[in-house]
């Protein structure tokens, strides 16, 4: 039976809250941008390098130390950003994790941001019909939204399917929505 703190985690996972910390300092530095506590958890948790209560535990020690500090955004929501002193660690011993394990959640949070800005920028909904489902697609812009587009799905699953497949390429599914109506398809 697995213990509570190794729950979850694959094996070369980290399971010493130092090296979380470490983990986290480098990721927040790395990065250079502030991430909620549901972005850290994800861009962490998702390969299972870490335990959530450990998790959850370094990051309360590091804010404790202040080597973090949270800013609460326009929205409400709590974001955390590396101080110097985070930002010192992780330039220090941020080599005691393996290579492997520094580079996979990095790249796990950048790619976390860029889905949330996508988000943002690219509305998508899904709403039931009658006799199916209805994904309605919004793609914003500083002024006037570029594409306002509802499409019939007969399941969710395809909905869903849909709006990933949307929000994966949103750019190019724009495009190719601009070239079918303008007859280059």
């Amino acid at each position: 039976m697995e213990e509570t703190f190794t729950a979850g985690i694959r094996p070369g996972g980290l399971t010493e809250g130092r090296e979380i910390r470490i983990l986290i300092c480098h990721i927040l530095s790395e990065l250079g941008e502030p991430m909620s506590f549901d972005e850290m958890t994800e861009s962490i948790l998702t390969d299972g390098t870490a335990n959530y209560f450990e998790f959850a535990d370094a990051l309360s020690e590091l804010r404790d130390t202040g080597c973090v500090v949270a800013i609460k955004t326009d929205s409400g929501i709590n974001k955390y950003t590396i101080t110097e002193k985070g930002r010192a660690v992780a330039m220090t011993i941020s080599g005691d994790l393996p290579l492997s394990v520094q580079e996979k959640s990095a790249e796990n949070a950048r790619n976390i941001i860029q889905r949330r800005r996508i988000e943002k920028e690219n509305l998508v909904s899904i709403s039931k019909t009658e006799d199916g489902y209805m994904i309605h697609v919004r793609v914003t812009d500083i002024g006037t939204d570029l594409m306002e587009l509802s499409l019939f799905m007969p399941t969710m699953e395809q909905a869903l399917a849909a709006k990933e497949k949307f929000l994966s390429n949103p750019t190019g599914a724009y495009a190719k929505v601009l070239a079918a109506l303008a007859g280059e398809f």
